[in-house]
């Protein structure tokens, strides 16, 4: 079991006889009600995004937060957007300096490679397996 899996199975007390450790997890039956509440309740500061709609704070542009968080963070903080293209060039200027010009990369930007990041495409020569046939 991870220590940051956050499923059903977790409980209060836990036991790592691997590492010999002990885990104890205070408030791992506590709702997101129970946590705001807490937070309210003894005045703890925290971040303003979370007044904002926030539900999770991470990194920007993360895959697992979905398309339209991804979207919404982009279009707050472009500026991220434009550091993932460039990143993406870079990849792809590396892929190629190391001879990995095969497949689906050979002919993709750092367009492509943002616009499969954002599931909106698959890059160029890949395979989309929900694309409807028309034949």
């Amino acid at each position: 079991m991870l220590t940051n899996d956050n499923t059903e199975t977790r409980k209060m007390v836990e036991q790592c006889y691997k590492r010999h450790k002990t885990t104890v997890n205070p408030i791992i039956d506590w709702t997101d009600e129970d946590v705001w509440a807490f937070i309210k309740a003894e005045n703890i500061p925290y971040c303003g995004l979370y007044d904002e709609g926030f539900s999770r704070i991470g990194c920007i542009g993360c895959p697992m937060a979905g398309q339209h968080r991804r979207e919404r963070e982009f279009a707050r903080w472009p500026k991220y957007k434009e550091n993932y293209l460039k990143t993406f060039k870079r990849m792809l200027e590396e892929r190629e300096r190391r001879g990995k010009t095969d497949g689906s990369w050979r002919n993709a930007s750092s367009l492509d490679v943002f616009r499969w990041w954002m599931e909106y495409d698959v890059l160029p020569g890949q395979m989309d397996l929900f694309e409807e046939k028309t034949e």
